[in-house]
């Protein structure tokens, strides 16, 4: 949660370094922050809300719903019980991420679809690099198909196995240029620059940007 204070404090000292500026970082750490630029441009996105109380209403969202720490990344705070179905979960999982994470939950629309990573290197043109595809093995219909803890990080854990990257992704050329442009749209109006990684949900032929990474893992 300090990382946006390192640039901050090349910057005071006039000393130049690579990557997004401390701006950029602290937007897309916030990931409502980051919804709030994203949809004011047209970006597709899921609906979303962020539950400061978990009291909040949650009128103009349908179930099922993601629920996560607003201003974590690599996954943290995010498991199968992530994905609520009524409201009861809803809330029950809202107060745990008050309680675990101290801070707000971000609650959005679950989006059903291929899960997309698309790193992008450089400003003047950026360049996007190959599309890669999370694949969700052994998944039954009934179960949210997700990225969690520890399918990113727990190797010997079945999560982990059942999500392996496909690189370059099987994707028809008219979806590819869609995606890619989605992408670099994104990488702009949060101000990224040098490299980032904007992962998306594919779903009926529209990629909903779910976040943007400004320190990646690419």
């Amino acid at each position: 949660h300090l990382e946006m204070n390192i640039p901050c404090l090349l910057e005071l000292l006039r000393i130049p370094y690579t990557g997004s500026s401390s701006l950029a970082l602290g937007l897309c750490q916030d990931k409502g922050l980051a919804k709030d630029v994203l949809t004011a441009h047209g970006i597709p996105t899921p609906k979303y809300r962020v539950m400061f109380s978990g009291e909040e209403e949650i009128s103009g969202l349908s179930f099922p719903l993601m629920v996560k720490p607003l201003r974590e990344d690599a996954s943290i705070g995010i498991s199968e019980e992530s994905v609520v179905r009524g409201e009861a979960e809803l809330r029950a999982r809202v107060k745990y991420i008050r309680e675990t994470y101290h801070q707000p939950a971000l609650v959005e629309e679950y989006i059903e679809g291929r899960e997309l990573n698309v790193a992008i290197l450089g400003n003047d043109p950026p360049q996007v690099l190959p599309i890669s595809e999370i694949l969700f093995l052994n998944k039954g219909a009934d179960q949210p198909k997700l990225v969690d803890y520890q399918a990113k990080w727990v190797e010997e854990s079945d999560a982990y196995k059942s999500t392996p990257p496909v690189c370059p992704a099987p994707l028809a050329p008219h979806l590819k240029d869609l995606v890619v442009s989605t992408a670099l749209k994104a990488y702009r109006v949060l101000g990224c620059r040098d490299y980032a990684r904007i992962d998306i949900r594919l779903r009926d032929g529209v990629p909903y940007v779910l976040e943007a990474n400004p320190n990646p893992d690419i």
